[in-house]
């Protein structure tokens, strides 16, 4: 991928801690960054969160999307600030089957919160909702995260907090595409392989995702072996895939590359996503020595 100068690069940074250092102020200012993620270790307190995305803006020539993984549930990166424990995928998956009112309630109290602080800080994107199909004896990493088992219900209501979301102006993330959910490894840590026919995972995984217009989808560090010997992330096959029966339209981003299932080298963890069809590629360690080298793959 040719990128000149003045273009946007196409990488999401993480940053290192509550305030930008040396090298980082350098790397933001002499390059149109696409975006930036926070994390629970650039949360000091919401003024100083602010500020820091404040900063951040104020070296930009271009506008760079903020955006932050967060779900409600066990993945909250305002913990010692607030909790949201039990707004798990799960719960409002369950709340949903059995009193539907009191689902809009939850729901819509859970996503106004989470709204206000988010534009107060200047967020404008958040990596939600989580529209793997859950699945019995398979890895946790997914678990409560997930809706439901019942396709219908994921896709949904994975539906249903998008239009919530974007309706307000921030954009989401569905994750991860084409599906987690059978996985039993953690992508954080290892490869997970899943074996199951294509037939199978349209029908179910990868029908969750089906038509959703979130702004953007990620992909899963999954490797599917009835359909390609490659992980998701750079298979021209999924990417297609994705594009052509899941139908969607938006921005693919990869989930992150410093994750574990992608043990190739750098140059290859960047590269290739982009060759398969991503459009984005996520790197979330905060390691200012990795974002550099990153800078310099992609202005080749």
């Amino acid at each position: 991928m040719e990128i000149t100068k003045n273009k946007i690069i196409p990488v999401i940074f993480g940053l290192n801690r509550y305030c930008l250092s040396k090298r980082e102020i350098s790397l933001i200012k002499n390059n149109n960054i696409y975006g930036f993620i926070i994390f629970q270790r650039n949360i000091f307190n919401v003024l100083q969160l602010k500020n820091l995305i404040n900063h951040i803006k104020s070296l930009c020539k271009n506008n760079p999307i903020f955006m932050i993984d967060h779900e409600g549930g066990r993945i909250n990166r305002f913990n010692h600030i607030f909790t949201q424990r039990k707004y798990s995928g799960n719960y409002f998956g369950n709340l949903y089957k059995l009193d539907k009112k009191k689902f809009l309630e939850e729901a819509s109290n859970f996503i106004k919160f989470n709204i206000n602080i988010f534009k107060y800080l200047g967020i404008d994107t958040v990596a939600y909702p989580v529209s793997d199909l859950k699945h019995k004896n398979t890895h946790k990493v997914i678990g409560d995260r997930a809706f439901s088992n019942n396709p219908r219900i994921v896709n949904y209501l994975s539906q249903f907090f998008i239009n919530k979301y974007q309706q307000n102006g921030i954009k989401c993330i569905s994750k991860h595409v084409p599906g987690h959910g059978l996985a039993e490894k953690d992508s954080h840590y290892d490869l997970p392989v899943v074996t199951k026919s294509l037939q199978y995972l349209e029908q179910n995984d990868f029908s969750c995702f089906e038509k959703l217009n979130s702004f953007f989808m990620m992909t899963a560090h999954v490797k599917y072996n009835q359909i390609d010997d490659k992980v998701a992330t750079y298979s021209k096959k999924i990417i297609s895939l994705i594009r052509k029966k899941i139908k969607f339209k938006g921005v693919i981003m990869t989930d992150d590359i410093c994750m574990k299932a992608l043990n190739q080298s750098l140059n290859y963890r960047v590269t290739q996503p982009l060759l398969a069809g991503c459009d984005i590629i996520l790197h979330c360690n905060g390691n200012v020595n990795e974002m550099e080298q990153i800078i310099s793959i992609l202005k080749k």
